[in-house]
């Protein structure tokens, strides 16, 4: 097993111990600092900004024991935010499959749940998606990006699940797109394991 395998493991075994109700506050307190810091960057901008500002959020569908972000999507909507979140899509039956972003309504979430949402990882053909109306978002519509990840370290490296989705999804954004990883402090670790490539996340909300 390789040294990012292990931790990897590590760190999801962490991860899934976190009791249910300790994992809830968590991702609650999570969500809460993440949201204060996009009102404050808001209020920082003049009145006429702040009032007029639609943010658009790329998010996700938790899954099994990640941090739950429904609590920071409900407080977009509220708020007449965007939200955006993933699908893996093939343009082929034998080609690879990659995350593209579709526009969630609440609704979605709540009642007319779309089947990749609660198959975040299973992939589907984009041809069939856009036959239901769905269309992809240019990544550089994004004012923010909550990003899931499996560990972290003090220098706010991320290990991700091994696919690249996020490794080839970062570089799309705009550079004054917020970027925030969030995670339980359960999955810190001393050292992530890198490769050139990798590069840090500006900030990490975790708790």
């Amino acid at each position: 097993m390789t040294l990012k395998q292990d931790t990897r493991a590590s760190v999801l075994a962490r991860r899934k111990a976190i009791p249910d109700a300790e994992r809830k506050e968590k991702s609650l307190l999570i969500c809460e600092r993440f949201l204060a810091e996009i009102d404050n960057r808001i209020a920082g901008e003049t009145p006429s900004c702040a009032s007029a500002k639609q943010l658009r959020i790329a998010a996700y569908e938790p899954m099994t024991s990640e941090v739950d972000v429904h609590p920071l999507l409900f407080a977009a909507y509220e708020r007449d935010w965007e939200v955006f979140l993933p699908c893996m899509a093939k343009d082929a039956p034998d080609t690879p499959a990659h995350m593209v972003f579709f526009p969630i309504e609440q609704n979605h979430l709540t009642e007319q749940r779309p089947a990749f949402l609660d198959h975040p990882a299973r992939p589907y053909l984009l041809d069939d998606l856009h036959a239901q109306g769905w269309r992809e978002a240019d990544e550089q519509l994004f004012d923010v990006a909550v990003i899931p990840l499996v560990a972290f370290d003090s220098s706010l490296m991320r290990l991700g699940y091994g696919g690249g989705n996020y490794d080839r999804f970062l570089p799309k954004l705009r550079d004054d797109c917020f970027v925030a990883g969030v995670a339980f402090e359960e999955q810190r670790v001393d050292r992530v394991p890198t490769e050139p490539h990798d590069l840090p996340l500006p900030r990490i909300f975790s708790a």
